[in-house]
Protein backbone atom coordinates (compact mmCIF):
# COMPACT_ATOMS: atom_id res chain seq x y z
CA UNK A 1 0.00 0.00 0.00
CA UNK A 2 2.85 2.39 0.83
CA UNK A 3 4.32 1.70 -2.60
CA UNK A 4 1.12 2.90 -4.32
CA UNK A 5 0.91 6.00 -2.13
CA UNK A 6 4.49 6.89 -3.04
CA UNK A 7 3.77 6.45 -6.75
CA UNK A 8 0.53 8.45 -6.46
CA UNK A 9 2.42 11.22 -4.64
CA UNK A 10 5.10 11.37 -7.32
CA UNK A 11 2.50 11.46 -10.10
CA UNK A 12 0.56 14.20 -8.31
CA UNK A 13 3.77 16.25 -7.97
CA UNK A 14 4.63 15.81 -11.65
CA UNK A 15 1.10 16.74 -12.71
CA UNK A 16 1.12 19.84 -10.49
CA UNK A 17 4.51 20.93 -11.92
CA UNK A 18 3.32 20.36 -15.50
CA UNK A 19 0.29 22.63 -15.24
CA UNK A 20 0.37 25.76 -17.36
CA UNK A 21 0.40 28.81 -15.10
CA UNK A 22 -0.85 30.98 -17.99
CA UNK A 23 -3.87 28.78 -18.75
CA UNK A 24 -6.50 30.92 -17.05
CA UNK A 25 -9.47 32.97 -18.16
CA UNK A 26 -7.92 36.11 -16.63
CA UNK A 27 -4.83 35.69 -18.83
CA UNK A 28 -6.89 35.11 -21.98
CA UNK A 29 -9.13 38.13 -21.31
CA UNK A 30 -6.25 40.52 -20.57
CA UNK A 31 -4.28 39.26 -23.55
CA UNK A 32 -7.23 39.93 -25.86
CA UNK A 33 -7.73 43.43 -24.41
CA UNK A 34 -4.07 44.25 -24.94
CA UNK A 35 -4.01 42.77 -28.45
CA UNK A 36 -7.13 44.74 -29.40
CA UNK A 37 -5.56 47.92 -28.04
CA UNK A 38 -2.36 47.16 -29.99
CA UNK A 39 -4.38 47.18 -33.21
CA UNK A 40 -5.51 50.72 -32.32
CA UNK A 41 -2.03 52.06 -31.56
CA UNK A 42 -2.05 51.43 -27.77
CA UNK A 43 -4.43 54.28 -27.02
CA UNK A 44 -5.78 52.63 -23.84
CA UNK A 45 -2.62 50.95 -22.56
CA UNK A 46 -0.23 53.89 -23.00
CA UNK A 47 0.73 55.42 -19.66
CA UNK A 48 3.20 58.12 -18.74
CA UNK A 49 6.31 58.69 -20.82
CA UNK A 50 9.43 56.92 -19.57
CA UNK A 51 13.08 57.72 -20.02
CA UNK A 52 14.22 55.58 -22.94
CA UNK A 53 17.64 53.90 -22.99
CA UNK A 54 18.16 55.28 -26.52
CA UNK A 55 15.85 58.29 -26.93
CA UNK A 56 17.20 58.97 -30.40
CA UNK A 57 15.77 55.61 -31.55
CA UNK A 58 12.47 55.26 -29.68
CA UNK A 59 9.98 56.78 -27.25
CA UNK A 60 8.88 54.58 -24.36
CA UNK A 61 5.77 54.63 -22.18
CA UNK A 62 4.64 52.82 -19.06
CA UNK A 63 1.86 50.27 -19.50
CA UNK A 64 -1.54 50.59 -17.87
CA UNK A 65 -2.55 46.99 -18.64
CA UNK A 66 -0.12 44.41 -17.35
CA UNK A 67 -0.28 40.92 -18.82
CA UNK A 68 -1.04 38.46 -15.97
CA UNK A 69 2.11 36.94 -14.45
CA UNK A 70 4.31 39.62 -16.05
CA UNK A 71 6.55 41.58 -13.68
CA UNK A 72 6.72 44.71 -15.80
CA UNK A 73 6.24 46.08 -19.27
CA UNK A 74 6.60 49.08 -21.54
CA UNK A 75 5.26 50.37 -24.82
CA UNK A 76 7.86 51.30 -27.40
CA UNK A 77 7.31 53.63 -30.35
CA UNK A 78 10.42 53.24 -32.52
CA UNK A 79 11.31 56.06 -34.89
CA UNK A 80 10.99 53.57 -37.75
CA UNK A 81 8.63 50.65 -37.62
CA UNK A 82 5.47 49.83 -35.72
CA UNK A 83 4.92 50.26 -31.99
CA UNK A 84 4.93 47.29 -29.65
CA UNK A 85 4.38 46.44 -26.02
CA UNK A 86 6.94 44.23 -24.31
CA UNK A 87 6.31 42.34 -21.07
CA UNK A 88 9.00 40.87 -18.82
CA UNK A 89 8.52 37.83 -16.59
CA UNK A 90 10.28 36.73 -13.42
CA UNK A 91 13.82 35.50 -14.17
CA UNK A 92 15.11 32.11 -13.08
CA UNK A 93 18.50 30.52 -12.50
CA UNK A 94 17.47 27.48 -14.52
CA UNK A 95 17.24 27.58 -18.31
CA UNK A 96 14.87 24.61 -18.16
CA UNK A 97 12.42 26.55 -15.98
CA UNK A 98 12.37 29.52 -18.37
CA UNK A 99 12.07 27.23 -21.41
CA UNK A 100 9.03 25.57 -19.81
CA UNK A 101 7.51 28.95 -18.97
CA UNK A 102 8.08 30.01 -22.58
CA UNK A 103 6.30 26.89 -23.86
CA UNK A 104 3.44 27.49 -21.44
CA UNK A 105 3.16 31.09 -22.64
CA UNK A 106 3.12 29.91 -26.26
CA UNK A 107 0.26 27.48 -25.55
CA UNK A 108 -1.74 30.17 -23.74
CA UNK A 109 -1.23 32.68 -26.58
CA UNK A 110 -2.48 30.17 -29.17
CA UNK A 111 -5.59 29.46 -27.06
CA UNK A 112 -6.25 33.14 -26.30
CA UNK A 113 -5.73 34.26 -29.90
CA UNK A 114 -8.22 31.67 -31.16
CA UNK A 115 -6.72 31.42 -34.66
CA UNK A 116 -3.93 29.26 -36.03
CA UNK A 117 -0.48 30.74 -35.48
CA UNK A 118 2.76 29.69 -37.13
CA UNK A 119 6.08 30.11 -35.38
CA UNK A 120 9.70 30.40 -36.34
CA UNK A 121 12.39 30.15 -33.69
CA UNK A 122 16.01 31.19 -33.89
CA UNK A 123 18.74 30.85 -31.29
CA UNK A 124 22.35 31.96 -31.07
CA UNK A 125 25.22 32.31 -28.62
CA UNK A 126 26.93 35.64 -28.09
CA UNK A 127 29.77 35.95 -25.59
CA UNK A 128 28.76 32.59 -24.08
CA UNK A 129 25.22 33.88 -23.48
CA UNK A 130 22.24 32.21 -25.10
CA UNK A 131 19.55 34.18 -26.92
CA UNK A 132 16.47 32.74 -28.59
CA UNK A 133 13.45 34.36 -30.19
CA UNK A 134 10.19 32.90 -31.41
CA UNK A 135 8.22 34.88 -33.98
CA UNK A 136 4.47 34.28 -34.39
CA UNK A 137 2.81 34.66 -37.81
CA UNK A 138 -0.67 34.35 -39.26
CA UNK A 139 0.58 32.67 -42.46
CA UNK A 140 2.76 29.57 -42.70
CA UNK A 141 5.02 31.05 -45.37
CA UNK A 142 5.92 34.23 -43.47
CA UNK A 143 9.45 34.58 -42.21
CA UNK A 144 9.96 38.35 -42.15
CA UNK A 145 10.62 39.28 -38.53
CA UNK A 146 9.00 42.69 -39.04
CA UNK A 147 5.64 41.15 -39.99
CA UNK A 148 5.43 38.88 -36.93
CA UNK A 149 2.45 39.76 -34.73
CA UNK A 150 4.06 38.45 -31.53
CA UNK A 151 7.58 37.69 -30.40
CA UNK A 152 8.83 35.84 -27.34
CA UNK A 153 12.47 35.98 -26.30
CA UNK A 154 14.60 34.05 -23.86
CA UNK A 155 17.97 35.46 -22.93
CA UNK A 156 20.67 35.11 -20.30
CA UNK A 157 22.07 38.01 -18.33
CA UNK A 158 24.14 38.07 -15.13
CA UNK A 159 23.63 34.36 -14.50
CA UNK A 160 19.84 34.50 -14.81
CA UNK A 161 17.51 33.54 -17.64
CA UNK A 162 14.72 35.90 -18.72
CA UNK A 163 11.50 35.59 -20.71
CA UNK A 164 10.06 38.57 -22.59
CA UNK A 165 6.95 38.75 -24.78
CA UNK A 166 6.06 41.39 -27.39
CA UNK A 167 2.69 42.21 -28.89
CA UNK A 168 3.20 44.14 -32.10
CA UNK A 169 0.79 46.98 -32.77
CA UNK A 170 -0.31 49.38 -35.46
CA UNK A 171 0.40 53.08 -35.77
CA UNK A 172 -2.24 55.23 -34.01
Amino acid sequence: MKKWLTIAGILAFIFARAQNEFAATAFYNEFNKIYSDAQNGFLTNKGRIKEAAFPELATEYAVKLLLPLADSGKIVYPLSGMPYVIYFFEPAKSRLKIDQRGLNLREAIVIAFGKPLFTRTEAFLQNDRLFSSTFYYLNAGDDNKKTAIFKSSIYQQDGLYYLAFEIRGKAP
